[in-house]
């Protein structure tokens, strides 16, 4: 059997395009020799994950990122499914988590099955749960945002100090400060002068110094001296003819009490005076009657006295 020339360049040229499938689909690292298991994850943010990105479990590459597929749901977010093709070979549990992760500073995205165990196991089609892992630098950048806002705060408070120590040191308030600090030397300098006159003074012996402190000396010897004198006069106070004296006050000071608490109660002769009223108006009516006849006796004696030279006695 004969080919002609257009059917050798047809076949020649159909080899061609399969072998480029072939080459596309081993570039992509995909394999078309053998049937990969099919797994779905939902993620709300991929951090740049995109298709053919390694998938690994422990460190090993058993499959790959198929295709990224966003969705949009009806109140407008917006969420991502991510398809993966993981080697048929490869079994686990269903409980594990399929999550997004960086391994180093200067690689892209990958992914990796973290295992977990336990039944039922993952079969094709099946749904994973999806994680994420912050990178290195996109830890760092989340612990340095709290800090730099509280920077921004800092600086803010700076700032606002450094606008109000300018409103301080304005023309006006300058003015006053070097005049408090002018003062002030003045202050100081008296102060100077005040120590090297007494300096001066105490290294003179002046005898004004002298006689002050002479005078001080003397105040001291009189105030020791009469405190010796009532010193003596306590020590001679015989304090138990003192207490004896007190004792004898508080009983008589008792007796009294009882004297007059006999009066207020009517008992004795001047409680009956002071509580029998009987008796008081006699007494009272008895001075009385006394008075006057006092009064008449001074008024016509003849009634009451009869004297006469020849001893008769004449009748009024």
């Amino acid at each position: 059997m004969k080919f002609t020339k257009e059917i050798k360049a047809g076949l020649i040229a159909l080899f061609a395009i399969i072998g480029f499938v072939f080459l596309f689909q081993f570039m992509k690292g995909k394999s078309l020799f053998t049937t990969d298991n099919i797994f779905y994850a939902k993620f709300d943010n991929v951090e740049g994950l995109a298709a053919s990105n390694p998938v690994s479990i422990n460190g090993l590459k058993v499959g790959q990122v198929d295709r990224i597929i966003p969705i949009t749901e009806k109140d407008g977010k917006i969420h991502f499914v991510v398809k993966v093709m993981v080697d048929d070979n490869f079994e686990f549990s269903k409980k594990s988590t399929l999550e997004i992760f960086e391994p180093g500073l200067m690689s892209g995205k990958e992914m990796r099955i973290n295992l977990a165990y336990g039944q039922p196991m993952a079969k094709d089609g099946d749904t994973l749960e999806g994680a994420f892992k912050l990178s290195l630098m996109n830890n760092i950048s989340s612990q340095i945002g709290p800090v730099k806002d509280q920077v921004q705060v800092v600086l803010k408070r700076i700032d606002s100090l450094t606008n109000n120590a300018n409103q301080l040191l304005n023309d006006e308030n300058k003015a006053e400060i070097r005049a408090i600090l002018i003062n002030l030397n003045k202050t100081v300098s008296a102060f100077e002068r005040t120590s090297r006159q007494t300096n001066e003074l105490l290294a003179n012996n002046d005898p004004r110094i002298q006689k002050v402190l002479d005078n001080a000396n003397l105040a001291t010897i009189s105030a020791k001296t009469t405190i010796d004198k009532y010193g003596k006069v306590a020590d001679e106070v015989d304090v138990k003819n003192l207490n004896n004296a007190i004792t004898k006050l508080s009983q008589t000071s008792d007796k009294l009490n009882n004297v007059i608490t006999g009066i207020q109660n009517g008992e004795g002769s001047l409680g009956k005076l002071t509580k029998d009223e009987l008796l008081y108006n006699n007494l009272t009516t008895a001075t009385e009657n006394l008075n006057k006849l006092i009064e008449d006796m001074k008024a016509n004696p003849k009634r009451y006295i009869n004297f006469s030279v020849f001893g008769k006695n004449s009748k009024d």
